[in-house]
């Protein structure tokens, strides 16, 4: 998959991109989810079907970036993760560019023809979408650009889940609940949270349970609550299954800052400074103090058996 980081092309890379038409699906994509995967879905049969380059335009970071800063949410999704998600979903071209003040002033007209310099013969977006100085492009206006300029308008139905609309809001509000199953419904895969692997105090390597410590920051991700889960965590290529504790270690009251302790199985490698993306697939219990460490590790014992058995019932029911 090819990346392009700006959206102002020179006129080398206007000739470049000239040379194969797109379809391009437009969105914020904060999260991901299965709304926005449809849209993708809608815009790669279109390729399909019509000898395209499949394209997604959208931000490398969120609008509220360059308007209203303090508002930015929590994030769903990692920038790598939203990468290898987009390969994995057959796209051709990412157009990731920054939102920002030069971008949020063009006219709806403007904008459009600053992409056209990526030869679009369709464009595919939501029934919600909008474009242009303060959103005043929005799919009516779209379709009749389409019509006037020659190019094809797909407009996308919004999806539901439980009678009510899927969004990012909505997700996150999901996991801060620990509804997790709600969350991967509407996600389409498990919540996740990524984080470089830091040097602990090495007290589960100790009583047998070594663990990757990842610092978190729930303003900055979207978290589920204080709590024992099992985790599918992915270190670049490989992908381990294990358990992990989410929040202070009460039980030694020496942490300063909440932090993802992570015990994965079949792993023996150094993971520290590596990046992990760990994925949140069903809570064990919550997070308490315990009188002893023997008390402890007999509870990690439990969390761990009752975490390899969820895993072995996923792979009975497939």
């Amino acid at each position: 998959m090819e990346i392009v980081k700006h959206f102002y092309l020179n006129e080398q890379e206007t000739e470049k991109y000239s040379m194969v038409p797109c379809v391009i699906a437009m969105g914020t994509f904060d999260g991901l989810h299965k709304g926005h995967r449809d849209v993708i879905d809608t815009a790669a049969s279109y390729a399909a079907e019509h000898h395209l380059r499949l394209a997604v335009f959208t931000f490398s970071n969120h609008p509220y970036a360059a308007i209203r800063p303090s508002a930015i949410p929590q994030s769903l999704l990692s920038p790598e993760e939203k990468i290898r998600l987009l390969k994995l979903w057959g796209v051709d071209l990412l157009i990731d560019v920054p939102f920002n003040k030069q971008l949020s002033i063009l006219s709806p007209d403007s904008f459009l023809q600053k992409l056209k310099r990526f030869n679009y013969a369709c464009l595919v977006c939501g029934v919600n979408f909008s474009y242009g100085f303060k959103g005043t492009g929005n799919i009516d206006s779209l379709k009749n650009a389409g019509e006037e300029q020659g190019f094809d308008v797909m407009v996308r139905p919004l999806l539901e889940y439980k009678h009510k609309i899927i969004s990012s809001t909505r997700i996150r509000r999901a996991i801060a609940e620990g509804n997790l199953r709600d969350a991967e419904a509407m996600l389409g895969r498990f919540c996740s949270v990524e984080g470089i692997v830091h040097k602990g105090f090495q007290r589960g390597r100790k009583i047998g349970f070594p663990t990757a410590n990842l610092y978190v920051n729930r303003s900055g991700s979207a978290l589920p609550p204080s709590g024992v889960y099992a985790l599918q965590v992915r270190d670049g290529d490989k992908l381990y299954n294990g358990v992990g504790n989410l929040g202070m270690n009460p039980t030694f009251d020496d942490v300063v800052r909440e932090v993802l302790e992570v015990h994965l199985f079949n792993c023996n490698e150094d993971l520290y400074g590596h990046i992990l993306e760990a994925s949140f697939c069903r809570f064990i219990r919550l997070e308490r103090r315990f009188p002893s460490v023997a008390e402890l590790k007999a509870q990690l014992e439990l969390d761990k058996t009752e975490a390899l058995n969820w895993f072995a019932a996923q792979i009975h029911e497939q």
